[in-house]
């Protein structure tokens, strides 16, 4: 390159780096005086193990219903989404699993459009598959570009140095699939990143701001991407080399000299609760982790990042299983959490599956004991018999060696379902046998299963003897019920795509739930009425009249596992171009959407829909509020044909129900 890159080494930097070195030898002596680590008791593997599924479970159960993670700022809908698939499939979740399906397609309907939407999609294409998903990524990556001037910025607007950190992840990413990038480019985040660093190694969000943690792990992340990127050209001079690796060390001895672990550090900071401080702590964990990934240190000074990282993530992981700021925020920053535990910037990162989920114990008190693992398909099997059952129902020449058994079934214990069976053989004694099955659950979510043995009495004295074992609560989470499969057909069938509309409502919950978010393309946010408002409606007017037979009313929850929070549309009423089509009855608790057919096609000038009933919710300010989070119309021939077999039966049926009634009353 033309010239090299900015010298940074000499003066006041290197003053600066021996004042550092010396902070640092003062630290490690007995008795320094610094932040203490973590504790006496770090966390287990286990722990950490529990806390990378716990924070997984947790996203899992947070999708919503059109394949997207809700982001606290409306515009990064595209760029959560794509954060969470990549640290699922990071944390073991495989490619295949119905929630990054779903995401994928949601990507594809809508593509990232800002520098950390589309480097984060990046990540998570590459991470579920870079051949298969190559043309996306491709794509991308040209649009990721166009951000780019010295560093990366919004579209039209600043450069700054977090922005250039997810730039250059998103080319690595594609270098990765096996597209180029020009060393110019590189050469000029570089050259962006060593104009930003101070004397005393520290970086800043741009110049002219305080320095912090994250920025200085972001700084040291631009310039390690960077110098990899071109040393694998074979574009990088012994002196760029040279001046790249002094900066690099420069920065860590900043991250050393300031470690701490509850706080993103600015030591300028006279307040410990400073917003920077608090709101981008967790992203801040999360560039140490990729510094320490990116350089393979496993000690910044003396410092084992991981070890009191992991031990506050662990210890201040909520128990549902995420992570937050003090700014909420929990979408994010869960996947900082799980994506720094998981060492998610190793290259051997997600390669290992997640851990098979395992219910039940022995429990010699009890009749039977159950065991079940997996989620779709579930396998439960029998694990051991109770010493009372033992003693009970063996047979006199046949003790030790079981009971004589006709059949085990397994069933749903919320809805009495027989979810499989295992035939047994009541002519001989059952020996060490397991009765092992496997079954599927309909949905996702909380399940509870037990197991119903009917075992052969002794000597036939008696009818056959029905024992129970404990009731497991299962999690599922791989299913893909039939409304997500009609969720993801509906991303391209909704004909106000083509046009603008014009929403208006007759109240609103707060500003965060106006009534144009019913036509801004994510289920994440959505109308909601005010609390007093007995028959809220809205309407929607498109900029021009559209076609269809069908209106889609897609349901708004506070979040997906809290959907009985708030309060749910029970019965609309649907007008059309200002007349009335008819009201409808819709399903509170389906977590699906409702699709209101119309008498025949119509040109659609104006819609209202008024919600004349709702289910109110379980609690909180709006249990009496009701909306929708999405408002489509669809032309679907497939449904108006369905309803009209529909209707023709029932036609049918009512002529034989009232056959039967006149040959029932016509005189012998």
């Amino acid at each position: 390159m033309v010239g090299g890159f900015l010298p940074c080494c000499g003066g006041p930097r290197l003053a600066a780096r021996a004042a550092a070195l010396l902070m640092l030898v003062l630290l490690a002596a007995p008795g320094a005086i610094g932040r203490p680590h973590q504790g006496p008791e770090d966390a287990t593997q286990q722990q950490i193990e529990d806390a990378i599924n716990s924070g997984a479970d947790y996203l899992l159960k947070r999708q919503q219903l059109d394949g997207s993670w809700r982001p606290d700022e409306h515009k990064y809908v595209s760029g959560q989404t794509g954060l969470a698939m990549y640290t699922l499939i990071k944390s073991g979740v495989s490619p295949r699993h119905p929630s990054i399906l779903r995401g994928l397609a949601y990507l594809r309907a809508h593509p990232p459009r800002h520098t950390y939407g589309i480097a984060c999609c990046l990540m998570a294409l590459h991470a579920a598959d870079p051949t298969q998903h190559l043309e996306e990524i491709a794509t991308w990556t040209e649009l990721l570009l166009e951000c780019q001037g010295q560093g990366f910025s919004y579209p039209g607007g600043h450069e700054d140095l977090s922005l250039t950190q997810y730039g250059c992840l998103g080319m690595r990413v594609a270098e990765a699939s096996g597209l180029e990038i020009s060393p110019k480019i590189w050469e000029q985040c570089i050259d962006y990143a060593l104009n930003i660093q101070r004397d005393d190694g520290s970086f800043s969000y741009k110049q002219g701001t305080v320095a912090t943690g994250s920025m200085t792990a972001a700084g040291v992340a631009i310039l390690e991407l960077g110098r990899q990127a071109l040393e694998a050209k074979g574009d990088l001079s012994k002196r760029d080399a040279r001046v790249i690796a002094t900066a690099i060390d420069e920065g860590i001895d900043w991250l050393a000299a300031n470690m701490r672990v509850d706080r993103n550090p600015d030591p300028a900071s006279e307040n410990d609760n400073a917003g920077h401080m608090t709101r981008w702590h967790l992203y801040y964990l999360y560039g140490l982790e990729r510094v320490g990934g990116l350089t393979g240190r496993a000690e910044f000074g003396p410092h084992d990042w991981y070890k009191q990282a992991s031990n506050y993530l662990v210890k201040n992981q909520h128990e549902t299983g995420r992570w937050g700021t003090a700014h909420g925020e929990t979408h994010p920053g869960t996947c900082f959490g799980v994506l720094v535990l998981k060492r998610a910037t190793s290259p051997t990162s997600g390669l290992k599956p997640r851990g098979a989920k395992s219910y039940g114990d022995d429990d010699p008190e009890q009749p039977l004991s159950i065991r079940i693992t997996g989620d779709t398909p579930l396998t439960a099997w029998v694990s051991s018999w109770g010493d009372r059952t033992r003693e009970q129902h063996e047979w006199d020449k046949e003790i030790g060696k079981g009971v004589r058994l006709w059949r085990i079934d397994y069933v749903n214990a919320d809805t009495g379902e027989v979810l499989a069976s295992a035939e047994g053989d009541p002519q001989k004694p059952s020996r060490g046998e397991r009765y092992a099955v496997q079954f599927s659950m309909s949905k996702p979510g909380k399940h509870r299963v037990v197991a119903k043995a009917y075992v052969r009495p002794i000597d036939d004295e008696g009818e056959q003897v029905e024992l129970l074992s404990p009731t497991l609560e299962v999690l599922v989470d791989g299913v893909m019920t039939p409304s997500m499969r009609e969720a993801i057909r509906d991303l391209d069938r909704d004909e106000l795509d083509k046009t603008q509309s014009t929403c208006r409502a007759s109240s609103t919950a707060n500003n965060s739930h106006g009534a144009r978010f019913v036509r801004d393309g994510s289920h994440g946010h959505g109308w909601l009425s005010g609390p007093n408002d007995a028959q809220p409606w809205i309407s929607l007017e498109p900029d021009r009249p559209q076609r269809a037979d069908h209106v889609v009313l897609s349901p708004y929850f506070k979040a997906p596992d809290e959907r009985n929070a708030w309060g749910r549309a029970k019965r609309v009423l649907l007008e059309v171009n200002r007349a009335e089509v008819g009201e409808f009855e819709i399903d509170p608790d389906l977590f699906g959407k409702a699709y209101l057919p119309l008498p025949k096609t119509k040109v659609i000038r104006e819609l209202k829909v008024t919600i004349l009933e709702i289910a109110p919710g379980t609690g909180g300010g709006n249990k009496t509020s009701a909306g929708f989070a999405e408002i489509e119309l669809q032309r679907r021939p497939d449904l108006v044909k369905q309803g009209k077999a529909a209707e023709k039966a029932q036609r049918k049926a009512a002529a034989e129900a009232a056959a039967a009634a006149r040959a029932k009353r016509k005189p012998r």
